[in-house]
């Protein structure tokens, strides 16, 4: 329209929340803020920084080497649309080198020890960034099915 000749339009940024990273002695588990701010890249590589005791999430093609499967592919049907939930990663090199960062409180059976980091997230290239020394530990109770308890 020639009446709109020179305007620009305005970028809208929804708050996402904030970037949390939880570890387990088993698991890394990144939360839907996270995978939204960083735009819901398909895979990531994960770097650690031993020296600084800090995580970086890189987004990344299928085909880079030491990519890690992170959020739901795009397609079509489902373009625009975000990851449904949290990112969990089992790999166990992943999970051993960024559990080494951490000592976990010794727990019973019914709960699972973590550490939760906030982290930041670059805009211009989706980098996600989780420093160690940030980690606040904590207990939750363990989910899924209970073990069966037998009787003597």
């Amino acid at each position: 329209m020639a009446s709109l000749h020179g305007f620009q339009e305005i970028t809208i940024r929804k708050p996402a929340g904030k970037a949390v990273m939880t570890v387990t002695k088993t698991l890394i588990r990144f939360n839907k803020a996270t995978v939204t701010a960083m735009g819901c890249p398909e895979y990531v590589k994960i770097l650690v920084n031993p020296v600084t005791r800090q995580i970086a999430l890189e987004p990344c093609k299928a085909s880079e080497r030491n990519a890690v499967r992170f959020s739901k592919a795009r397609n079509k049907s489902n373009e625009g649309t975000a990851q449904a939930s949290s990112v969990t990663v089992r790999e166990p090199s992943v999970v051993d080198a960024i559990v080494s960062f951490f000592d976990f409180a010794e727990v019973d059976e019914d709960h699972v020890a973590y550490q939760a980091i906030n982290g930041q997230i670059a805009q211009d290239d989706h980098v996600a960034v989780f420093d160690a020394a940030n980690a606040t530990a904590g207990v939750m109770k363990r989910r899924g099915r209970k073990k069966s308890q037998t009787q003597e």
